[in-house]
């Protein structure tokens, strides 16, 4: 028999000698893509980054609009439009108390000094100090000196206190002499009020008799001193600066540092780019400058790139603010370059390292490497480009413990942040206007987006709570009403927080009359319930607040989310019962 040859085993140590180039070969390859996908990260970095950034200056813009628009509130409670006004207020002073106190109990920061002035020199002011406790400042005769009066509640007898000793005279101010040449609604420049140490706006319009003559004007001092404490209390990086500005420089609110400053013969002096001592700021400043004399239509946020010796590579988001009151400001955020980079290049070293390593380990455990990162990165690619088109409940796919696992935790944290009332865990007006923006874009090849409803609610006696039982139990009243909405809807509609105590809640899906009617006899039984989480309330006594629910439908009633706010606006207070109103 002839033998059959056995063929040749190679020995272990030939087969690791032909494996190992291929290992080592495939390892690089493995380490250089894994490289290159991280570079394509940090690329998703700076997207993401510059996205956020352009948040927080439309976060800012929100901010100053919620705290200037209130003021108008004020001076209609203080004088309604069309409502006569005495031309001697001696005898009337009773009245105008109890009113300049109504008014100064709405937005009593910053709207906490509310007066009034008219053509015979007189002039009445109240100034709040705090919630049952006032001064009033009267004025009687054009010649006499103000007087000051302390005030313990709205119908309390005043008491005198004091006597000023310098004349003044209303009509001189320019408060005065603006709003008594405008037709409109005027506002002063920003100034430093002395007395209060402040940087402050004024708010005036002017008060007509039934004959159109001018009798008189109320006013309303504005203090900016929370919107610095808000700048300065948002989470930049190390080297990130926020603030606001107006085109001559002057610093309306800035990171770390206060709006005025005393100089060294001791007056106050506005704080401006250039006396701030901040060469970022400064730097910022003169790169933007232009972006105040483009026209105003549309205020989009706007992105720069500053690249100076000093300042390489310092990302800007700016938001130019041309409010109603004439001011022109801008909201900016800058952030340094390599902030942005610093936790993308510790994991590309890593990487590197890891890349060294798998010389020495078998290929497929590289490989399983390289596909999860790709994954990861792949996915919080998607989820970055998804959330600066507007879809702000993208998932992100990224389950991880390492430097990328907190890259993207840090992103969903930012996320709901921006886009999330911090009092009731709703969603708040930015996130709204996102979900609005997208439930009306039709897909491509779609004329129209799919249908849903929209409903407005308003809590009826929600100020009344507020005042007797305090703003803790306001807050913790939010809080409850803001789940019981959840708790009525499916998991996929929206409750979102609009501010102060209304809410918007966003049906997917629902364009039949009859079930929205549904929704909104559920919604009016639940919040008649009474509350349950108030703290002090004695045994036995019940607190309810009501509400009053309007409604719009997408598309039939408006096809873009202004329209549809306004819709469902107009029929909630069709439906508001008028002693609420």
């Amino acid at each position: 028999m002839i033998p059959i040859p056995q063929p040749v085993r190679a020995s272990k140590s030939l087969k690791l000698s032909l494996i190992l180039p291929f290992v080592a070969l495939i390892a690089l390859l493995t380490s250089a893509l894994g490289m290159l996908w991280y570079w394509t990260g940090s690329n998703a970095v700076s997207a993401l980054s510059e996205q956020v950034m352009q948040e927080k200056a439309e976060r800012i813009a929100l901010t100053v609009d919620r705290h200037l628009y209130p003021s108008s509130a004020v001076l209609e409670a203080a004088f309604p439009s069309g409502q006569s006004v005495p031309a001697d207020i001696r005898g009337h002073i009773p009245a105008l108390i109890s009113r300049l106190w109504v008014a100064s109990s709405l937005h009593t920061r910053p709207n906490d000094y509310v007066y009034y002035a008219n053509v015979a020199g007189q002039g009445i002011a109240l100034k709040r100090l705090a919630p049952e406790l006032g001064q009033l400042r009267l004025k009687t005769q054009a010649g006499e000196h103000r007087s000051y009066f302390r005030l313990t509640g709205m119908h309390a007898e005043p008491v005198y206190e004091s006597t000023e000793t310098h004349l003044f005279e209303p009509r001189q101010r320019p408060w005065f002499k603006l709003a008594a040449e405008s037709a409109e609604v005027i506002w002063t420049p920003a100034y430093i009020d002395f007395s209060a140490k402040d940087l402050v706006l004024t708010r005036a319009r002017r008060i007509l008799s039934g004959k159109g003559r001018l009798e008189g004007v109320v006013a309303t001092d504005i203090s900016l001193r929370a919107l610095n404490e808000f700048v300065s209390q948002l989470h930049l990086s190390e080297h990130g600066r926020a603030f606001i500005i107006e085109a001559d420089g002057s610093l309306i609110a800035a990171t770390g540092m206060p709006n005025i400053r005393r100089r060294e013969d001791g007056q106050l002096e506005r704080l401006t780019a250039a006396n701030s001592q901040d060469p970022l700021i400064q730097a910022v400043y003169d790169r933007i400058q232009s972006a105040f004399h483009a026209p105003t239509s549309g205020a989009a946020p706007g992105t720069a790139l500053l690249e100076d010796a000093v300042h390489r590579n310092t990302r800007i988001a700016y938001r130019r603010l041309s409010l109603d009151s004439g001011q022109d400001w801008m909201a900016v955020v800058a952030v340094p370059h390599r902030d942005m980079l610093t936790g993308v290049y510790r994991h590309m070293v890593l990487v590197g390292s890891l890349g060294l390593l798998a010389l020495l380990v078998a290929v497929v455990i590289g490989t399983r490497i390289f596909g999860a990162v790709a994954n990861d990165m792949r996915s919080l690619t998607r989820a970055v480009r998804s959330v600066g088109q507007g879809e702000i409940d993208t998932p992100i796919d990224v389950q991880r413990r390492d430097e990328i696992g907190e890259l993207a935790h840090n992103f969903h944290r930012m996320r709901h942040s921006l886009f999330t009332d911090p009092l009731t865990g709703a969603s708040n007006r930015s996130a709204l206007q996102h979900i609005l923006a997208t439930l009306t874009r039709p897909l491509p090849g779609q004329s129209m987006a799919a249908p849903f409803a929209l409903l407005f609610v308003d809590l009826d006696r929600f100020k009344p709570l507020n005042d007797r039982w305090g703003h803790d139990n306001g807050d913790l009243a939010l809080a409850e009403i803001s789940l019981r909405l959840r708790n009525l809807l499916r998991p996929d509609d929206v409750v979102a927080r609009l501010g102060g105590d209304e809410f918007i809640l966003i049906l997917r899906g629902v364009s039949d009359e009859a079930q929205v009617q549904a929704v909104r006899l559920k919604i009016e039984h639940a919040l008649l319930q009474p509350l349950t989480s108030l703290q002090g309330v004695p045994e036995g006594e019940t607190v309810t607040v009501g509400a009053s629910v309007g409604q719009a439908l997408y598309p039939r009633d408006a096809q873009d989310a202004q329209s549809l706010l306004k819709v469902a606006d107009q029929d909630m207070y069709r439906n508001k019962t008028p002693s609420v109103r």
